[in-house]
């Protein structure tokens, strides 16, 4: 008997995804598009009030009434303003508080619409409300969009029966009728293509933000493969590749120094007896050695100063130094940082010693050159009894120091 496949409502419901928290920048980026649209808002109403105001020159409204609309319009596209400008509007449902800037800001218009003398007055009201209705393509679904068009329809057919009540001789009930039913079908359609362009909005939206997230996923993965193109996945110090670039950099060009007079000097270390600690305590040992080793290196460099690892238990390192002293005082300083590194697994009397290799770069000189008479120095460090250094002052002197 063949065996049933598992129901789905048995299979374990698959966590519900969490929304990312929003920086700062976005929300300030947020709310600045939603102000510039309530303004768009501000500057229709604009147009409705110029509206009213040709309606009160043509005497067909009092001064009481237009001063009431100016009131009202104002207090309403004020309060709106107000809210994104504050940040209060942050704390709604819908921080864009599309669907109450459509119906609100319609109420001053429907107060002057109820007491406009003709009846044709009251057309360029509907057309005031389309234009309105339109803004909820930047933010309503299709339901919402029913929704507001629904209220504003229902206020206009509210204040034509209130007319009719009132003022019977101002209504005639089979025009009222079909342009009552011409608004609706208006109101339907702006809400059907209103809700496919605020679809298409939304797709475009998540198509940016899918994109947005890609191009960031991809500069991390760029930066992933920086870092391993240029470091040593061991101390995480830059690689040999890495090291002679900078070395090239260095020594192209007018002299970087950050001291007056000092000279780019180049130096080779070695950790001397490495292979021991790995023979002795395993891999692992001499890989926290190693990893150790390059912190303290690093610490103990001064500012414009370089370390590099350059192949095993070796280190390429940029100096800045003026003569035989102040590389000697260098190499003391590298030195003695090496002989305080503890690493797990190490004896506590084991102490690490380097030999360096030092030269100075001398301006014309290939890079291969001075990497042979720095290894040079270093062979002649080793040669000496190790822990120490050796400096060959450069091709025009010529000499070798050792440095103890």
């Amino acid at each position: 008997m063949t065996r049933r496949a598992a129901p789905e409502a048995s299979r374990p419901a698959e966590p519900p995804s969490v929304p990312r928290p929003r920086s700062a920048e976005e929300i300030a980026r947020a709310q600045k598009l939603r102000l510039k649209r309530t303004y768009l808002g501000v500057a229709t109403h604009v147009g409705g009030t110029l509206i009213v105001l040709s309606y009160f020159a043509a005497g067909l409204l009092d001064l009481r009434h237009l001063l009431h609309y100016l009131l009202g319009i104002t207090l309403v596209c004020g309060a709106f303003v107000g809210l994104i400008l504050s940040n209060l509007n942050l704390r709604f449902r819908d921080p864009s508080m599309t669907a109450a800037q459509v119906i609100v800001t319609m109420w001053p218009a429907t107060y002057v619409m109820y007491f406009v003398t003709l009846p044709q007055g009251r057309t360029p009201f509907m057309l005031m409300g389309v234009v309105g209705v339109l803004f909820g393509v930047f933010a309503l679904n299709f339901r919402r969009m029913l929704m507001v068009c629904a209220v504003v329809f229902l206020t206009y057919t509210g204040v034509v029966m209130a007319i009719a009540r009132a003022a019977p001789e101002r209504v005639d009930v089979r025009v009222e009728a079909v342009s009552a039913c011409a608004f609706a079908v208006v109101m339907v359609l702006i809400t059907y293509i209103g809700s496919y362009m605020a679809a298409l909005r939304r797709t475009v939206r998540d198509r940016n933000a899918r994109l947005q997230e890609a191009n960031r996923r991809l500069e991390e993965a760029m930066e992933e493969l920086r870092e391993l193109a240029t470091r040593d996945h061991l101390t995480r110090l830059p690689n040999r590749r890495s090291a002679l670039e900078h070395l090239a950099q260095r020594t192209s060009g007018p002299p970087q120094a950050p001291a007056p007079g000092a000279r780019v000097c180049v130096a080779l270390l070695d950790i001397d007896h490495f292979k021991r600690v790995n023979d002795l305590y395993g891999h692992h040992v001499g890989d926290l050695v190693l990893r150790h080793a390059s912190r303290a290196l690093q610490e103990a460099l001064h500012t414009g100063e370089f370390v590099g690892r350059y192949g095993g238990e070796e280190f390429l390192l940029i100096l800045s130094a003026t003569g035989a002293a102040s590389v000697q005082a260098a190499a003391q300083r590298i030195r003695a940082a090496l002989a305080e590194v503890r690493a797990e697994g190490l004896p506590e009397t084991h102490r690490l010693s380097a030999s360096l290799g030092v030269t100075f770069y001398s301006p014309g000189e290939s890079l291969e050159a001075t990497l042979e008479r720095t290894d040079r120095a270093l062979y002649r460090a080793k040669q000496g009894g190790r822990d120490r250094a050796v400096l060959d002052e450069g091709v025009s002197a010529g000499g070798w120091v050792a440095l103890a």
